[in-house]
């Protein structure tokens, strides 16, 4: 099963899960309440959720626009 593009799915996942994915960059990891607002949202629920892309859009998305 191929994953959707986190670009879909991230803006619908829950602010905790955000909040713990931002303060937890690259974490292998995730824990079950992350990982089901993932899935929930859409991305992948099979093996590791998140790539190296996806790690580095979270850190785009969390970076204050000048």
């Amino acid at each position: 099963m191929e994953s959707t593009q986190i670009e879909k799915w991230w803006p619908r996942v829950d602010i905790d899960a955000k909040q713990w994915l931002r303060e937890n960059q690259g974490s292998t990891k995730i824990p079950d309440h992350v990982r089901a607002s993932i899935v929930d949202a859409g991305g992948s629920a099979e093996g590791r959720p998140l790539t190296d892309d996806d790690w580095q859009f979270i850190r785009t998305q969390s970076e204050p626009v000048d």
